[in-house]
């Protein structure tokens, strides 16, 4: 696919200016003022601190890690009153009692992470209608970036990965386009090399989400966006092809002033996972078009005296092998992949796919085949 540069402004009404759909919201006012009786209430009766959040702002999780441990208290109280013959039938009664509320709200809060789990869902679904009525991979995804603000990210990036480069293509920031272009830019002058270096690397090789956090003072960042970005913390999603991990999806919360979270993690794996759908989709049928324009052209206008062939570089003229270019190029012509390649030579993919870059240059070649060909030849000769 073509390096392409794009950005997008996103119009008022968006992320920034709607709830905060990334992160889990808190509880309803009814369900808030109850759980905060009922904190006062666990106080009164056991004589302990009790701190008393502001459940309608506090994260769901947050407000289940608050009622395990009223839970805790509360039920270590009962059965040390069911052993003491001293305890009063109202006293055991105010306990049960208390157990019983504290379940209801738990029960609460479980419908409530399940309903947000559905909303989640459906917002996603939006996002990914948004971008189906692209036609090409371009268009598909100048158009990704905007469609993730919509979930609640400030900013997202698309990028491409090709020959171990990470390419960016087009980037979303709220209500900053100028930013945007800058970050993108930044990265067009210099594109970081997927070496092992940098965490996105990790997520191209195994092909699994990850955060990143402190990332101002990580050393697995690239230093040049990092700058331009001054992003404290983000997401990486995988957009892969036939199980090749051909692009990345970025999200932060930069003005929300907030790290992202698993919850953000999981609104964007969710969203690669069905644009790489789409994406496949799209990169066939560019293919099969480009094949039956070629065709066509050949049907039709004949060329008129055979083409002449480019020169191929002697084979004595070859650039002399690395050892271990040697290996890489034996295992190549044996017809290995570069996932087993890299287990055989106990080295990471991207290393693998950085020694064929080099191999394709030395070798004069345009692809693997050709590059193992003139292998072949050239031993051959050698012989």
């Amino acid at each position: 696919m073509m390096e392409l540069e794009q950005t997008v402004s996103l119009p008022r009404g968006g992320a920034a200016d709607g709830p905060l759909l990334g992160r889990e919201p808190g509880m309803a006012a009814a369900s808030a003022r109850a759980f905060h009786e009922l904190c006062s209430d666990v106080k009164a009766a056991l004589d302990i601190d009790i701190p008393q959040p502001d459940a309608s702002t506090l994260p769901v999780r947050a407000v289940q890690s608050v009622l395990a441990r009223l839970w805790s208290a509360v039920l270590g109280e009962t059965l040390h009153c069911a052993q003491e013959s001293t305890t009063s039938p109202a006293r055991q009664l105010e306990l049960l009692e208390l157990l019983g509320r504290i379940r209801g709200i738990e029960s609460e809060v479980a419908e409530a992470r399940i309903r947000r789990g559905r909303t989640d869902l459906r917002l996603v679904a939006d996002a990914l209608a948004s971008v189906r009525e692209a036609r090409t991979v371009h268009d598909f995804l100048s158009r990704v970036p905007e469609a993730g603000c919509r979930l609640g990210f400030d900013r997202v990036l698309v990028s491409q990965i090709e020959n171990s480069v990470w390419k960016l293509h087009t980037m979303c920031v709220v209500r900053e386009p100028r930013w945007a272009d800058e970050i993108v830019a930044a990265g067009k002058a210099r594109p970081p090399q997927l070496d092992g270096g940098i965490i996105e690397a990790d997520v191209a090789d195994r092909a699994k989400p990850c955060l990143i956090f402190d990332a101002q003072n990580s050393h697995r960042v690239d230093r040049n966006l990092i700058q331009v970005t001054r992003s404290a913390s983000y997401g990486i999603a995988p957009l892969t092809v036939h199980g090749k991990v051909v692009g990345l999806l970025h999200g932060d919360c930069y003005h929300q002033r907030r790290d992202v979270d698993e919850t953000d993690l999981t609104l964007l794996s969710l969203m690669a996972e069905g644009l790489s759908h789409s994406l496949g989709r799209l990169s066939m049928v560019e293919g099969l078009n480009a094949l039956r324009e070629n065709v066509d052209q050949l049907a039709t206008r004949p060329p008129m005296f055979p083409a002449e062939a480019a020169p191929a570089v002697p084979l004595g003229e070859i650039p002399p092998l690395t050892a271990r270019e040697v290996e890489v190029m034996e295992l190549l012509a044996a017809g290995h992949s570069n996932r087993h390649i890299a287990r055989r030579l106990l080295v990471s993919e991207s290393t693998v796919k950085s020694h064929v870059t080099h191999l394709l240059r030395k070798l004069d070649a345009s692809s693997r085949a050709e590059a193992i060909s003139r292998w072949l030849r050239r031993g051959a000769a050698a012989r």
